[in-house]
């Protein structure tokens, strides 16, 4: 069959037919600038060498009307587009595209399979032209190849090319809202643009980019089944969200629910404005070089089953609050350690140290003991040691330890 378009007059008016699809099958992918066909090259290894590095995301295809040309006389063909690059892999069928000037192209064939496309498990013997050919030359088995996409597999014990390390798995398909328009790929990353991703139907513009299908869905349903995006369940989750688009949120893991319950924080509304939520199973928020600024038109909340922990090791800290600031520890230790550094209370003067409190009990017993041993000179001769009302003294003295107190320290 003829590549070119075939022309027809109807009704006085000439009529172009498509030209056919031709389909490719991927014996080959080069992924990074490690592949033969770039370090052997001929192209010595310097610091100028660039090693044809531009045939990165080529692939070596067999056409499927090509029964007779061995592998190594197969050539790399350019991806469609390099600006959204879906990448095959070794066993998939792509369509190839004439550009013109003698030049074609690859385009990935994409289904519902969204891990696996149309792969199948080892090439069909018709792609290795050293083996034995059906009687028909294989032409019916290409012929439903070029139909479909999908190559055939006549014999499953015959040799063929395998992918490396590829292996397929269960990723399921999302499910759409009117007017979506969805990235997936084969390992359950997507990205969705909605505007009516919401149960009134109305406009909410929102985007959902999600890493990982979750684990619970995968074991839940059945392989093809078609799912929506789990905030909760999903790896690494940023929904943008505005109006009506429900959060659908809750925080901690589906099997293990947060067990710390806000005290002062509100629930967070989960619809009703624009919203940006960052869920994942670690967050790593880094300014490498300089500031890093929260701001937040109202009030803000730390909420964690762990520690707080804040190392501030090369300067201090300024905090300034406008309003009172109570701190609870719920029957637990509560610890200011300064050092050799001095902490003030309530003023920025050394005028008013603090008093150790053991210190002041132990001088005072002191001061009651000598009070009590105290001796007059008179013309009559020296009084009696202590005075009168010594035992008042004494009794004082019993209740100093009072002053101190049983849940507040200092050095």
């Amino acid at each position: 069959m003829s590549r070119l378009s075939q022309s027809s007059s109807i009704g006085g008016r000439t009529q172009r037919q498509p030209s056919p699809v031709l389909i490719g099958i991927v014996l080959d992918v080069v992924t990074n600038d490690e592949h033969p066909i770039i370090k052997d090259s001929g192209i010595s290894d310097t610091e100028n060498d660039t090693r044809f590095v531009n045939k990165i995301g080529t692939a070596k295809l067999r056409r499927i009307d090509d029964v007779t040309s061995s592998p190594d006389e197969l050539r790399y063909y350019q991806p469609y587009d390099y600006s959204i690059l879906d990448l095959p892999i070794i066993g998939e069928t792509v369509q190839i595209i004439n550009i013109g000037n003698g030049s074609s192209v690859y385009r990935r064939i994409t289904n519902s399979n969204v891990n696996s496309g149309n792969l199948l498990d080892g090439i069909d013997k018709l792609n290795n032209p050293n083996s034995d050919k059906p009687d028909d030359g294989g032409s019916s088995d290409y012929r439903e190849t070029s139909q479909t996409g999908t190559p055939n597999s006549s014999d499953p014990d015959s040799e063929s090319i395998e992918n490396e390390y590829f292996e397929s798995t269960q990723i399921n398909p999302l499910n759409f809202y009117e007017g979506d328009k969805i990235l997936q790929s084969r390992f359950g990353q997507s990205i969705r643009f909605s505007g009516y991703n919401n149960i009134d139907n109305v406009l909410a513009p929102t985007i959902v980019i999600r890493n990982r299908q979750g684990n619970k869905s995968l074991e839940e349903l059945k392989d093809g089944t078609p799912t929506y995006e789990n905030i909760v369940d999903d790896g690494s989750t940023i929904v943008l969200s505005s109006g009506d688009h429900l959060l659908e949120f809750t925080p901690g893991q589906i099997d293990t629910p947060m067990e710390t319950t806000p005290i002062y924080a509100e629930e967070p509304e989960l619809k009703g404005t624009d919203q940006v939520l960052i869920n994942s199973g670690r967050i790593i928020l880094s300014s490498k070089d300089s500031e890093m600024l929260f701001y937040s038109k109202g009030n803000y909340s730390f909420i964690s089953d762990g520690k707080l922990t804040i190392d501030n090791g090369l300067d201090g800290a300024d905090m300034d609050f406008n309003g009172d600031v109570m701190i609870t520890t719920n029957d637990n230790n509560f610890t200011i350690l300064g050092g050799v550094g001095e902490i003030y209370l309530n003023t920025d003067s050394v005028d008013e140290p603090l008093a150790r409190g053991q210190t002041l009990i132990d001088i005072l017993a002191e001061l009651c003991e000598a009070i009590n041993k105290q001796i007059f000179s008179t013309p009559a001769g020296p009084t009696p040691p202590g005075p009168n009302n010594r035992g008042d003294f004494t009794k004082i003295k019993s209740k100093l330890d009072t002053i101190l107190s049983t849940l507040n320290y200092t050095e």
